[in-house]
């Protein structure tokens, strides 16, 4: 017989405006980028650690000595950080959130970035 829980978790998402504060107030916060160089991706958020999507969860102990990790990936469209978020969380790791926007947002906008 399957065991089956129903539970329900939401995701906190911030926007732009949210993640430039924290990069200038030096929130003691980690910034996650799950994309990496894949599908040709060049450059990533100014400051953000590249974990690739797979490794996050592995790599949760680390994560867990911030105060605040946000995670992002390449667009509003784009799973995977959405899903690294709620795996987290699922494992207990607090204060988990998403940036939405994505380093498609972030790039368009010309805010501070750098090459993976």
């Amino acid at each position: 017989m399957p065991y089956t829980i129903d539970f329900n978790l939401s995701i906190e998402c911030i926007k732009k405006e949210e993640l430039l504060q924290r990069m200038e107030s030096g929130s003691h916060y980690v910034l996650v980028d799950t994309i990496g160089t894949y599908d040709g991706n060049e450059y990533k958020i100014k400051g953000a650690t590249t974990i690739p999507y797979p490794e996050v969860v592995d790599r949760r102990n680390e994560l867990a000595l911030y105060d605040e990790i946000i995670i992002y990936c390449k667009h509003s469209n784009c799973v995977a950080s959405k899903k690294v978020a709620l795996a987290l969380q699922l494992l207990n790791v607090r204060h988990v959130k998403v940036y939405e926007g994505g380093i498609d947002e972030w790039t368009a906008l010309e805010l501070p970035m750098e090459k993976v």
